[in-house]
C-alpha cells in the first residue's frame, strides 16, 4: 500500500528531523501536482516494476527516461497553489523525499524549489531558490531518497510563493539511464483540492482532486485492469470558461490501427456502478467535431451504449446519459469503453473532464441549437434521406465524408433553407462506412452511416 500522510520521525546525527511534508504524487489517487514539463520520455501511472518490494508495493508508478541530448535534464512539477513557506526546509526541519528505482548506486538526484514564472531556461540562477541532494545506494531496487539542502542559487528570491518543484535524476550528465519514481512528498502550499470531499462511488475523473478511474496515461503496461489504444495524460482545460473552469481536465489523443479502430477502456476502481440511486452517467468532452460511442460493458459485454456526437468544434459539451434502464439487470457495469471517431484513420484530439454519477441530469448551459436533424435508412442501399428541421434562417452546407477524411459530395448548400428532407442516391458509393457532416450556423455535426451492398 501507499505510504500515508503522516508525521515521520527519524534521529539523524543527532538532531530530529521531521517529514511533515504533503504527498504530492503516488500516481494513484493521490495527484495534486502538475507535470507542466519534462525533458525526457514520462509515462505516468506505469506498472510498478518490483511489487514485492518493502518499501513500494503499490500498483503504479512512474518511468522515466532522461533525454540524452540534454545535461540537465528536469521534469517542471508545478503546485495546484502558491507554496507555503519553504524556510524548513532549508534549515533541515523539513525533508522533501521520493521512491526510486534506478539503473545503479552513486547517481544524483536533485530537487530544486523555483518560482517558474521567473526561472527560465537560459537565465540562471534567477528565480531558483533552493538546491537539495539525494543519491541513489541500490541497483533496480526501491528505496526512499531523502533530500537534504544544499545551496540557494539565488539568495534573493523569497522563501514564500514559489511555484514548483524541479526533479533531476543523474543532472549533469548526457545519459538515456531508465528510472522509476513514486512517493514525492514535496512542500506544504494552498492545494485547490483541500476540503473537498472526493466521494469515490460517484465522482470518478476531474483530473483536478478526483482519480478513481482506473485509466492508464500513455503507451503503458499496466493493461491488466484496462486498455487504450492513445494517449490520456493530465493537461491544462483548454477553455476553462463556460460550462468548465476547471484548472486541469484530460487530454487523450487517438492511436488508430489502419481501420481507424481506437479504443479508450476504463474500470470503476471501488465498485461497479450505483446506478439505482444515481442512474445517470455525466461527462464533459472537448474536441473537433466527431461521432462518440460510449459502450458500458462488463468484462466485454455490452449492457448498454450510447450514440454521441460532440457539435461544435473546441467548445465544451455536457453528455448526461440515462442508466436507469439497466438498474434492474442481472449484470453490473464495471467498465466505460469510449471509441471516438470509430472507423476514422486521424490522430484527434479530444479532452474529457467531470466523469462522474448523479441522481438527476447535470445541467447544461450551453447553446441551444437552431436545428434537428435525422439521417436514414441505416445501414444504407441505394440512397440516404436527411430530414432537417430548421427553427430558425439558416446557412447549411451537408457533406459525405469518406473514412480518410475526404469529401466525396456536396449535398446540401444554401442559405435561408426551409426544413425538408433531403435524398441522395449513393449507386457510385462502395460498401463501407461513412460520414455525413452537417454545417448549420457554424455548428458541424458529424454522424457515421454504413452502406451495404
Amino acid at each position: 500500500m501507499k505510504k500515508s500522510i503522516a508525521l515521520l520521525f527519524i534521529l539523524l546525527t543527532g538532531s530530529n528531523f521531521i517529514y511533515s511534508q504533503i504527498l504530492w504524487d503516488d500516481f494513484e489517487q493521490n495527484r495534486i501536482g502538475y507535470y507542466d514539463f519534462v525533458h525526457g520520455g514520462m509515462t505516468e501511472r506505469y506498472e510498478n516494476p518490483d511489487i514485492n518490494s518493502s518499501v513500494n508495493s503499490s500498483p503504479l508508478c512512474a518511468q522515466y527516461v532522461r533525454n540524452p541530448g540534454e545535461m540537465w535534464d528536469v521534469l517542471v512539477i508545478v503546485a495546484n497553489g502558491a507554496i507555503d513557506d519553504v524556510g524548513d526546509y532549508v534549515s533541515g526541519d523539513k525533508i522533501m523525499s521520493v521512491d526510486v528505482f534506478s539503473p545503479m548506486p552513486g547517481l544524483p538526484v536533485q530537487i530544486t524549489l523555483e518560482d517558474s514564472s521567473l526561472a527560465g531556461p537560459t537565465n540562471y540562477p534567477t528565480g531558483r531558490h533552493s538546491v537539495y541532494l539525494g543519491q541513489t545506494t541500490k541497483t533496480n531496487e526501491w528505496e526512499t531518497i531523502n533530500f537534504i539542502f544544499d545551496n540557494q542559487p539565488d539568495p534573493a528570491m523569497s522563501s514564500s510563493n514559489l511555484t514548483s518543484v524541479i526533479l533531476l535524476f543523474n543532472g549533469g550528465s548526457f545519459t538515456n539511464d531508465t528510472y522509476y519514481f513514486d512517493n514525492l512528498y514535496g512542500p506544504e502550499f494552498n492545494n485547490q483540492c483541500d476540503g473537498l470531499t472526493n466521494d469515490p462511488l460517484h465522482d470518478f475523473a476531474d483530473w483536478d482532486c478526483n482519480w478513481n478511474l482506473s485509466m492508464c496515461p500513455s503507451q503503458t503496461q499496466c493493461n491488466d485492469f484496462d486498455y487504450m489504444s492513445g494517449w490520456l495524460n493530465q493537461s491544462y482545460n483548454p477553455e476553462n470558461s463556460g460550462i468548465n473552469t476547471s484548472k486541469y481536465s484530460g487530454d487523450y489523443t487517438r492511436n488508430p490501427d489502419p481501420n481507424g479502430e481506437d479504443v479508450l477502456i476504463a474500470y470503476f476502481q471501488e465498485q461497479d456502478l450505483d446506478v439505482g440511486l444515481y442512474p445517470f452517467f455525466n461527462m464533459k468532452v472537448y474536441g473537433p467535431p466527431t461521432p462518440l460511442y460510449i459502450s458500458f460493458q462488463n468484462n466485454g459485454t455490452e449492457i448498454i451504449g450510447f450514440e454521441k456526437n460532440i457539435w461544435q468544434n473546441n467548445t465544451w459539451q455536457q453528455l448526461n446519459l440515462d442508466l436507469s434502464s439497466i438498474s434492474a439487470s442481472s449484470m453490473s457495469i464495471n467498465r466505460v469503453v469510449l471509441f471516438f471517431d470509430q472507423g476514422m484513420v486521424n490522430w484527434n484530439t479530444y479532452f474529457l473532464d467531470d466523469i462522474g454519477l448523479s441522481s438527476a441530469p447535470v445541467s447544461i448551459n450551453e447553446k441551444t441549437y437552431d436545428f434537428e436533424l435525422i439521417l436514414y435508412p441505416k445501414p444504407a442501399k441505394d440512397k440516404i434521406s436527411l430530414s432537417l428541421k430548421i427553427f430558425n434562417s439558416s446557412s447549411v452546407k451537408v457533406e459525405i465524408i469518406n473514412l480518410q477524411g475526404k469529401k466525396i459530395q456536396t449535398i446540401v448548400n444554401g442559405k435561408n433553407l426551409e426544413a425538408s428532407i433531403y435524398s441522395y442516391e449513393i449507386d457510385n458509393l462502395r460498401s463501407g462506412l461513412y460520414f455525413l457532416k452537417t454545417t448549420i450556423n457554424g455548428v458541424e455535426n458529424v454522424e457515421k452511416f454504413e452502406v451495404i451492398r
